[in-house]
């Protein structure tokens, strides 16, 4: 008669910390897959990155605010806005022409004709990407910034800043805004009439 040999233990048993670690990691997986999370850091994206490119359009344009405040600074009384908008039609600074032509100048391209092209670039295309309309071709335009910003004028500047917007606008672009857009409502509409044809 022979004896059954003793299963074989493993080298490392999983003990029930490892267990419940396992169990959070599933749980996050889960979270994280489901399409909510998706649409939340779509939408947190496309603000955020929004609000880069449209800060830097107000330092390129004369602006208006709105909702006026006085902050003391250094103990002198200096008016605020809560917001800045562009004055519409659009008027370049002149500084920002200054800038075009010695700072952030461009091959190819006059440096009036790359201000005007930079600041109408940060004009529409961040109110595309709030409103997730068009969004990736939005996302394109400004990653096509991004690069140029990149390659022609701070080519140091990758890792501190530059590499983050890409990879924000590149989320954009290949997931898409997630349901809180536009574009998923315009589609939505376009299969509801499809549907009733």
């Amino acid at each position: 008669m022979t004896s059954t040999p003793a299963p074989a233990r493993p080298l490392f048993p999983a003990s029930g910390l490892l267990r419940h670690a396992r169990a959070a990691h599933a749980s996050a997986v889960q979270i994280a897959s489901h399409p909510l999370a998706h649409d939340a850091l779509g939408l947190f994206m496309r603000l955020t990155i929004a609000g880069v490119f449209w800060r830097s359009l107000l330092t390129k344009v004369d602006t208006f605010g709105v909702w006026r405040y006085t902050e003391l600074i250094n103990n002198f009384e200096v008016q605020k806005f809560h917001i800045r908008l562009p004055e519409l039609p659009l008027t370049l600074r002149p500084s920002t022409l200054t800038q075009f032509r010695n700072d952030f100048a461009l091959p190819l391209l006059p440096p009036e004709l790359a201000a005007w092209f930079a600041t109408l670039g940060e004009f529409v295309l961040p109110i595309l990407l709030v409103l997730g309309l068009w969004t990736r071709l939005a996302a394109a335009g400004l990653l096509a910034m991004t690069l140029v910003i990149q390659i022609f004028v701070f080519p140091d500047a990758w890792w501190q800043t530059h590499a983050l917007w890409a990879a924000m606008l590149a989320y954009v672009l290949l997931q898409g805004p997630g349901r809180a857009s536009a574009d998923f409502w315009a589609g939505k509409a376009a299969d509801h009439l499809v549907g009733r044809n």
